[in-house]
């Protein structure tokens, strides 16, 4: 709904002017929209390097993420138990897996498309 300017399945929801501020940085000192957490502008965020700075999504406390990137046409969904077997487990996090899974879906975008689209950093 988001990707679709507030219209979804034949209804619209929000009007387009509004459903930006669902994902557009607040304020200064925090990456947050209204909705959905942002790429953190200098890296080490919650996403990969190779997202584009309109990347929108969120990060779960179980390990689900999902990411939206609306210049690449890129939405990825990455689900997971990281509270097994218990909520101290800290290797996802530690690991950066859910990032590093989406760093290869960026470089194989850019391997697949011819008009290279996106600028490896």
């Amino acid at each position: 709904m988001n990707l679709q300017k507030g219209f979804y399945g034949g209804s619209r929801y929000f009007l387009p002017k509004t459903v930006p501020f669902f994902s557009e940085k607040q304020f200064e000192g925090n990456r947050r929209g209204l909705g959905w957490d942002k790429p953190e502008p200098d890296g080490n965020g919650p996403t990969s390097d190779y997202a584009s700075p309109n990347t929108f999504g969120h990060t779960g406390f179980t390990g689900t993420a999902v990411w939206a990137d609306p210049d690449q046409e890129l939405v990825y969904v990455f689900l997971s138990n990281r509270v097994y077997p218990d909520a101290g487990n800290q290797k996802l996090i530690k690991g950066g897996v859910r990032t590093k899974i989406q760093d290869v879906l960026y470089k194989a975008i850019l391997n697949y498309n011819t008009d290279k689209r996106i600028t490896l950093k």
